[in-house]
């Protein structure tokens, strides 16, 4: 994924400071985050059919709690497989629980895979029969009123996502024949949802302009589900560090240090499977406490199920579906993030 960092943050300052953008409120608001489901004709090239109705369960559950869906692009695998074959699959599906939330309800920011929905009918809100109905961005402002949250699908500056297209539909298209092959030798193909993600050049591109903007930057793109700028090892160290200086203030109180040397032990535990994993700690900035200014909502291409950021109010999420239910994996106030930004 060549990211350039120059026509990147070119690319989102545009955006930032663009006053056409619009922008939501998160104040008694709810927001469930979704990208990059890549949806295909079904086949044995259609990375996503596998987790069909792990995202069909997560949206008639936000449908019935109240939340506005916000698709952060790359929703159909247009490089790959035309319109047609991809909503003769899923319009029964998940395009009829998409479509369940009204227009109102309902934003679809393009990705470099669905652009195409910045021109021509949209079967997300096909009942309008509209066009041009994706935008590249949106804004949200904190509880206060003040603007500090800036979503995109990310692909802005990238080398085969942003510029040369062309060439990469190409390839992609073409590989379409030899992709289940190629999956089943294990060559290719996204591995299970995992709460630990290694950030790479292109988290740390964005993570910089957001940091250096103080502003939350929402992706999707790269299909790592990254919360807060950091890895799930990342956010288990720090668990670890604020559990040994609770110790430190218990002195007194051994069955309170029992137990928090029993999370300990659990939390220890985790960073070991995650280092069996090969899922070592590689922060998105070295040397020093990485500001919580880069989320990325993952993707619907795992294996094992579907992730999501959700923004309730004062809270956010980030999330995984599977067929069966719904786990939390990390949870923060807001507010108390943008503060630290």
């Amino acid at each position: 994924m060549g990211q350039v960092q120059k026509d990147t943050h070119k690319q989102l300052t545009a955006l930032w400071k663009n006053k056409k953008v619009k922008v939501l409120p998160t104040k008694d608001k709810k927001y469930v985050i979704f990208s990059d489901f890549h949806l295909g004709n079904g086949g044995a090239a259609d990375d996503f059919h596998e987790n069909e109705d792990a995202l069909i369960m997560g949206l008639r559950d936000y449908y019935k709690n109240g939340y506005t869906l916000i698709l952060l692009g790359d929703v159909e695998e247009l490089w790959q497989f035309d319109l047609d074959e991809i909503v003769k699959k899923y319009n029964n599906t998940v395009y009829k629980e998409i479509n369940k939330f009204g227009v109102a309800r309902i934003y679809r920011i393009f990705g470099n895979h669905d652009r195409e929905f910045g021109g021509v009918v949209d079967p997300i809100k096909f009942k309008s029969g509209s066009t041009g109905t994706a935008i590249e961005a949106l804004k949200m402002k904190d509880a206060s009123g003040i603007v500090k949250m800036l979503l995109v699908h990310g692909h802005q500056g990238s080398t085969e996502s942003d510029k040369n297209t062309w060439s990469s539909r190409f390839f992609v298209r073409t590989f379409r024949a030899v992709e289940p092959i190629a999956k089943f030798l294990g060559l290719y193909g996204e591995g299970s949802a995992t709460k630990s993600q290694i950030p790479s050049d292109y988290e740390r591109i964005l993570y910089n302009w957001a940091k250096r903007n103080k502003v939350i930057l929402l992706c999707g793109h790269s299909h790592r589900a990254i919360f807060a700028s950091k890895s799930y090892t990342d956010r288990l160290q720090d668990q670890i560090y604020d559990l040994q200086y609770e110790i430190q203030q218990s002195k007194d109180n051994e069955k309170k240090i029992k137990k928090l040397l029993e999370k300990i032990t659990e939390k220890n535990k985790d960073m070991a499977y995650e280092g069996s994993k090969g899922r070592a700690i590689d922060p998105t900035e070295k040397n020093r406490r990485p500001k919580p200014c880069y989320f990325n909502t993952g993707c619907g291409l795992y294996t094992d199920g579907v992730t999501a950021i959700e923004i309730d109010n004062d809270e956010i999420r980030l999330v995984k579906w599977n067929k069966k239910n719904k786990d939390v994996w990390e949870e923060d106030s807001l507010s108390q993030l943008i503060s630290e930004l």
